[in-house]
């Protein structure tokens, strides 16, 4: 039963993962730009705010936050301020300048900013806990009746989770970065542009999120 516990655990990070989101999009970014190796170090940046609303989750917590819509109100702000900087920015950058050298793009190259990044799309995004709480929520409810002792494994189980997660992200991370060996620098800019176009739009997916909030709270 452990086994199969752990292993469903690992398919639910897979499944969490597949659905393309702005920190798909923002990795991939870097992954093209940078190399695979920063992109790695933005996933970290993401997985640590993954595993703290993981333990939210586990913990009933999560389900405490979600209850009180300013806290998704703040979030919201936060997170659309932040796509939309980063996607503007970097779009306006590449316009302005027309080139694909590294001096004239805005991302931030150092492996501490890269991961800061990733812990800060991740963590303000308010459809990451709205997620774990749907999709790892119910995980936990339907395996605490069917093996009693699961809430003993919490920590193994995140690892495991955490596992499915990188185990879909390091192979497609890696499959963009070498992209860059593959394709035209002219190519290869219009991707990053596409990225940046994406990550503005998710940026006012989640300012949308938080008129509505608004305007019902």
């Amino acid at each position: 039963m452990l086994i199969e516990f752990l292993f469903s655990a690992v398919i639910l990070g897979i499944v969490v993962a597949i659905p393309p989101g702005s920190v798909t999009i923002a990795a991939s970014q870097r992954a093209i730009k940078y190399g695979f190796r920063n992109s790695l170090f933005f996933t970290a940046g993401s997985s640590i705010s993954d595993i703290f609303y993981i333990i939210l989750v586990y913990n009933g917590v999560a389900q405490l936050v979600s209850s009180y819509k300013i806290f998704e109100i703040i979030l919201s702000a936060v997170c659309g301020t932040i796509l939309c900087y980063m996607g503007i920015t970097s779009l306006f950058h590449s316009l302005k300048n027309n080139s694909s050298s590294s001096r004239n793009f805005v991302l931030k190259k150092s492996p501490l900013s890269a991961v800061i990044s990733g812990i800060l799309i991740t963590l303000t995004n308010p459809m990451t806990i709205i997620g774990w709480l749907a999709v790892a929520g119910n995980f936990f409810l339907v395996w605490n009746r069917k093996f009693p002792d699961s809430s003993d494994f919490s920590v193994l189980v995140t690892a495991c989770i955490m596992t499915g997660v990188l185990l879909w992200f390091v192979p497609l991370l890696f499959a963009v970065s070498r992209l860059k060996k593959i394709l035209s620098g002219r190519i290869l800019m219009l991707l990053m542009r596409i990225c940046d176009i994406w990550l503005i739009f998710f940026g006012f997916i989640a300012y949308y999120n938080f008129i509505k909030l608004i305007t019902a709270y």
